[in-house]
């Protein structure tokens, strides 16, 4: 079995070579903690005892290339648990081989910032499910997040104030329209403020539909 130093200097280089985690034993943390810190009490016992001798600063200088191996694979493993991290903050999966441990728990940590500070500061990057979204405008349409839900007296008079009806013409990712989220499928027609519909039909996202038309699509 190879020595504590040589063996650092094969993980290294699998490290290097791995597109993922490399394949480290469960104890490499702590294994690699322990070596280092026995390996600095003996260069420090070594050079007060005999200042000018050769073991006390091959001691040393084992310590400091050890330390520096040792640097060198923890931090090539952290910059890959940060990027599977943003992934898995955008849903990309979760599963991250070979991690150890404390790894996990730094995935699952830097998962929650990165959600956190992406739903903080990009709320308009995500669209809401359906499960959570308020009923549609007029039952004519998806949901609109939001969206106050419509008078009842408007329900029985399509041709209220204000509003315009416009189909989406395709499929397309959820848009911002004012201080709205909407989402866009194919065919769904839409009862919004005449502002908001207006800015969908000059983006080409939607058509305006006529009167007698709004019974069509439910």
């Amino acid at each position: 079995m190879p020595d504590q130093y040589t063996q650092l200097l094969e993980w290294r280089r699998a490290e290097g070579a791995a597109r993922g985690l490399a394949k480290l034993p469960l104890e490499f943390y702590e294994s690699t903690q322990a070596y280092l810190a026995e390996v600095r009490r003996t260069f420090e016992s070594e050079l007060r005892e005999n200042p000018g001798g050769k073991k006390g600063d091959l001691a040393r200088q084992t310590h400091a290339r050890a330390s520096q191996v040792a640097r060198d694979i923890v931090e090539a493993r952290m910059s890959k648990i940060l990027s599977v991290a943003f992934q898995g903050s955008i849903g990309g999966s979760r599963d991250v081989p070979n991690a150890l441990p404390e790894e996990r728990q730094l995935f699952d940590q830097l998962s929650r910032v990165l959600r956190g500070h992406r739903t903080a500061v990009a709320p308009f990057l995500d669209v809401g499910g359906a499960s959570t979204a308020p009923p549609p405008a007029l039952g004519l349409g998806p949901s609109l997040p939001g969206l106050p839900p419509a008078p009842a007296s408007a329900l029985s008079a399509p041709s209220a104030p204000r509003l315009t009806y416009v189909r989406v013409l395709k499929d397309g990712p959820a848009v911002e329209i004012g201080k709205e989220t909407i989402e866009l499928r194919a065919e769904d027609v839409l009862a919004l403020p005449e502002e908001r519909a207006r800015l969908l039909v000059q983006s080409g996202l939607a058509e305006l539909v006529k009167r007698d038309e709004r019974t069509v699509t439910t």
